[in-house]
């Protein structure tokens, strides 16, 4: 590898995951506050579910926003590390085989997200798995970029393959 990867960088979220993250709060504590404010002033008659679902709303609002603050892609130099608010994992640069672009759909509503993955050469390291959505240089996409393709190296395989034919 002859590109050097991006050491003592790091990458957040950009900001339209965490705007995103502070809106749905905000819709959460209004959905809370007016909910809860019927039952407070006897307007109307309580209804638990609605309740319980502003509840839910303010609670994912959350965890959302100290998610999307909290989480980081960082190099050291010996390590690239994803932490997040449930855990953080590291996988050192020596031990990384190759790269992979996966896309998850959305279903039949469109939509898809695209994650960026570095495999590790041993099973007993995790598999690091981010968005595309992070604040991503130019230095990190030439790194990336240069590590070994397995996507392109598994349509290989797989074209040239004759398994199956009869």
């Amino acid at each position: 590898m002859n590109n050097p990867p991006p050491i003592y960088r790091v990458y957040r979220l950009h900001w339209g995951q965490r705007s995103f993250s502070v809106l749905f709060l905000a819709f959460g504590v209004f959905f809370v506050i007016g909910s809860w404010r019927s039952v407070f002033l006897a307007q109307e008659e309580s209804r638990p579910l609605l309740l319980i679902l502003s509840m839910i709303f303010l609670v994912v609002g959350v965890g959302l926003t100290v998610n999307a603050y909290q989480t980081t892609v960082t190099f050291t130099s010996d390590a690239i590390e994803l932490r997040s608010i449930l855990g953080r994992r590291r996988l050192p640069l020596g031990e990384i085989r190759g790269r992979r672009e996966v896309v998850a759909s959305g279903g039949e509503e469109g939509g898809s997200t695209r994650y960026l993955c570095l495999v590790p050469d041993d099973d007993r390291l995790p598999t690091l798995q981010f968005m595309k959505s992070y604040t991503f240089d130019d230095a990190f996409y030439r790194w990336f970029n240069e590590l070994r393709d397995l996507d392109a190296e598994d349509k290989k395989i797989h074209r040239d393959a004759n398994f199956g034919l009869v």
